[in-house]
């Protein structure tokens, strides 16, 4: 069995987003998100063909919250272009948005274009002390494995390794529930999902997360751990029968005072059932642009390496990544990253 891999590529992205809000009354809002990228890639001699490609995503959310406990939200995405994720031959696409093909049949169904469809209830004790139940098309990542400077896709890293924790398998925009509480500094999060995996069959996910926020000196911290199972519905890694996945992770964020911040990720799943990889381990730095006088623009550094499976025929993948966002304007923001 081949246990070591080298294949290295450099890929330059030129990112632009325009952010929209319109608020129709009281009670409704409708906002939009138009954003183009254009990604190159160079390898390595006898890595791969150079080549670029780019994509143009519209994002339209409606929202609509009738009290104060009680809100709508659906979600809209249509996109042109796939930009590298279809041609780069590695674990993590180097654009985590959600791109053309992403939108035809998501996740399997006769569903195009419709992300998120979903009511929430808010049982309120105090604006500190409050219990949130969702229902609906959900996104597993509003609720698990967040993280304050690494978790936007569209505003932060582009990189799959770095929007979320890969390794948790948060599933996204299908059926599910999910319930937040929150006791001041103190949350808890539970997630169940039915969704479908790549060899097509229905399981169930479940994730549970517990966070807390600590105020320093310096700044605020967001620390998260969670842990998720699903049902058994995935091929063994003895290649009979099927098996859970399961795993736990960690997400760290810490301010640093105004200029700087930290982040941490880590992430283990077992593999019992094949899986690619079963550690994973990253964490980066954010710069404010307050350093050189520009509060709204941001660097962004990150460093990943993944662990390969006992069956995967990768022993590690290494992943780094920078970004440059400049506010052009108060709704125009223009990214220059490289992976």
């Amino acid at each position: 069995m081949i246990k070591s891999i080298l294949l290295s590529a450099f890929i330059a992205s030129v990112f632009s987003g325009t952010a929209l809000a319109y608020d129709v009354d009281e009670k409704l809002s409708i906002d939009g998100t138009l954003t183009s990228v254009y990604q190159y890639v160079v390898y390595d001699e006898g890595g791969g063909e150079d080549r670029g490609r780019g994509a143009l995503v519209l994002d339209i959310g409606l929202n609509y919250h009738p009290s104060d406990v009680d809100e709508f939200q659906v979600t809209l995405s249509y996109a042109d272009g796939n930009a590298l994720n279809t041609f780069v031959p590695f674990s993590f696409v180097p654009y985590a948005d959600t791109l053309e093909d992403d939108l035809v049949g998501i996740n399997g169904s006769n569903r195009d274009n419709l992300l998120e469809a979903w009511y929430k209830h808010t049982f309120r004790r105090s604006n500190t002390e409050t219990l949130g139940i969702t229902w609906g098309f959900i996104d597993a990542s509003r609720y698990i494995a967040q993280n304050e400077f690494a978790g936007d896709e569209v505003s932060q890293f582009m990189n799959d390794a770095f929007v979320s924790n890969p390794s948790t398998t948060l599933p996204a925009y299908d059926m599910g529930g999910a319930a937040e509480l929150l006791l001041t500094n103190f949350t808890l999060h539970v997630v169940g999902m039915s969704t479908k995996n790549d060899v097509d069959n229905s399981y169930n996910y479940y994730a549970l997360q517990a966070g807390y926020r600590l105020m320093t000196a310096l700044g605020e911290g967001n620390y998260r751990f969670m842990a998720f199972t699903t049902s058994e519905q995935f091929p063994a890694s003895t290649g009979t029968g099927l098996e859970k996945r399961q795993g736990y992770g960690i997400s760290f964020d810490q301010r640093l005072g105004d200029i700087l911040g930290i982040f941490v990720r880590l992430g283990r799943q077992a593999d019992d059932a094949i899986v690619d990889y079963d550690a994973l381990n990253s964490g980066g730095l954010n710069v404010s642009g307050k350093l050189w006088g520009s509060v709204n623009d941001e660097i962004g550094i990150a460093y990943g390496r993944v662990e390969g499976a006992d069956q995967s025929p990768l022993d590690h993948t290494t992943i780094a990544e920078v970004y440059l966002k400049v506010q052009v304007s108060e709704r125009f923001d223009a990214t220059l990253d490289v992976q």
